[in-house]
Order: structure tokens, then sequence, then C-alpha cells
């Protein structure tokens, strides 16, 4: 049996608030989630789940409420996870707010007796139902400008296209759901808020977002950040821009422009990506 010593940030409060947490491999993952939400002052009272690769609402993640057989669920123990010293993963609570969690394995040993969960250190607070009754009338707070919404709409076109042409391929599904994904962020999560003018597919072709998000954002933003994931999206990223340029959406000197980029500037995005990973000081920063 293994002990875990996890530090726990909620997520957009940087380095301010965090909780050093002690827990027994014995331990399921159901637990965790109630040791975390009591290190922060939670009520527990809404439906969470657990991802080991960041990404929320994935059929991966383990679900305190499995909606098929075979999803891997809560009830997991700690020890059954494969975790390994300096591993990230979050826990995503209330469906509704969308708390996350960010969870770091700062240490992993054996243990003769089993410890009972509880907090080494702790730095902050965060309130889980803040007072946003003066919100209505705050000048500065905004909804998803339309322009971004445009842009969703827009991209939708190239991913659909996109999509035809892996299946046309034959690769297979599981690949094929991994290049999705990893453009569908690109498109969907990063481009239409990299500036006011809400950017769209042909601006993601550009250098300068490139660099922006394989050289800082990707790194620095996504908690699921490692080498040979940057590299992988990379892949991804170029083999849409590929499909583009073979549909006349960009230019075929577009295309080889960003095949440049990738070819002389990916190995320094990793090794970035690589010294950030390994520096405990500069994990989360936003």
């Amino acid at each position: 049996m293994k002990q875990y010593t996890l530090k726990v940030y909620p997520q957009g409060q940087a380095r301010k608030t965090y909780r050093v947490i002690e827990i027994s491999g014995n331990d399921t993952l159901d637990r965790l989630c109630e040791v975390i939400l009591a290190a922060f002052d939670f009520i527990h009272e809404h439906m969470y789940e657990f991802s080991m690769t960041g990404k929320l609402y994935s059929d991966d993640n383990y679900s305190c409420d499995p909606e098929y057989k075979g999803q891997p669920s809560t009830d997991t123990k700690l020890d059954k996870l494969g975790l390994q010293k300096g591993q990230k993963f979050i826990l995503h609570y209330d469906f509704g707010d969308d708390w996350v969690f960010e969870i770091q394995v700062q240490d992993i040993h054996d243990e003769k007796t089993r410890v009972i969960a509880h907090v080494t250190e702790e730095k902050g607070s965060v309130e889980q139902y803040p007072d946003y009754d003066d919100w209505e009338d705050d000048d500065d707070y905004d909804e998803e400008p339309d322009e971004a919404i445009e842009a969703r709409k827009e991209n939708k076109k190239y991913l659909d296209m996109f999509l035809k042409d892996l299946k046309a391929s034959g690769i297979s599904a599981k690949t094929i759901q991994n290049h999705m994904d990893n453009v569908d962020f690109y498109l969907t999560d990063y481009l239409p808020f990299t500036d006011e003018e809400c950017t769209d597919m042909k601006a993601g072709a550009e250098s300068f977002n490139l660099r922006d998000f394989f050289g800082y954002y990707y790194i620095h933003k996504c908690m699921w950040s490692t080498p040979n994931n940057l590299k992988t999206t990379g892949a991804s990223i170029k083999k849409f821009y590929k499909c583009m340029a073979d549909h006349g959406e960009i230019s075929i000197e577009k295309y080889k422009e960003l095949c440049t980029l990738f070819k002389e500037e990916m190995a320094d995005w990793q090794e970035e990506c690589r010294r950030f990973n390994d520096d405990d000081d500069d994990f989360f920063l936003f």
C-alpha cells in the first residue's frame, strides 16, 4: 500500500491558495474528493469527476455517476491509478459552477499502516458561493461577445470538413478523436479569445498566433501539457491546416510557412514545456 502527498490548487487562484494532502492509496477517488472539498470548506452537494488529461466531460474521466457500463468510476482506489511523482490531474466539481481543482502528485512512498487522509499544509482561502449581487451593475462584466459566438459557428464548418477527410484516410477512430480534440481546442477554446477581433480559423495559421499558443498558452494554461502532448497537438494542427490548404481555405504558401515554423521552433517549445513542468515553483502561473 502506498501513501500519496498531493498539492491541490483551485483553478484561477494562481499560487495564492492551495492545500497539501496526505492520503492512502487504499482510499478511493470519492474519498479524495471529500477530503479536498472539506479542506477548502466546500459543501459536498454536487456531482464531480476526475480527469487525468485535464479535459472536462470526457468519456475517459472517472465519474461519480457513470453513464454506461465500463466507464471509469470514482470508486476506484488511488493505488489502481498508476500515479507517478510529478503527475498532474484535476477534480472537476459542480457541473453548474464548474469548480476545477488542479492536483499535483508531490510524493509517493510505501506505508506499513494506513494513513488517515489529512491536510498537512494550507495557504489562502476561496469561497464556494461568493456574493454576486453587485455583478449585475458592474460595467466591467460582459457576456461572451457576439464575435466569439460567430467564430465558433464558423469554425464548426472547418472541423466538419476535417473530420470527413480524417475518416476517408482510414486511420483509427481513436486517432481521429485525438486529432479532432486537439484542433477543436485550438479553434474554439483559444483562437476566438486571442484579441478583441476574435480571430478565426485563417488567423490561426498565422505565425504570431501559433507562437503564442505553443510557446506560451499551451505550456502555462493547459494542465495536461507535456513535451510529447505539445508535439502531438502540433501534428494535429499541421494536419488540419493541410486539409484547409487542400480545400482552398488557406494558400499552399501559408501552409508551407506553418510547416517551416513547426520545424524550426517545435524543439524550443518542447524544451520550454519540459522546464516549466520540472519547476514546481512555476507550476501554476496564470
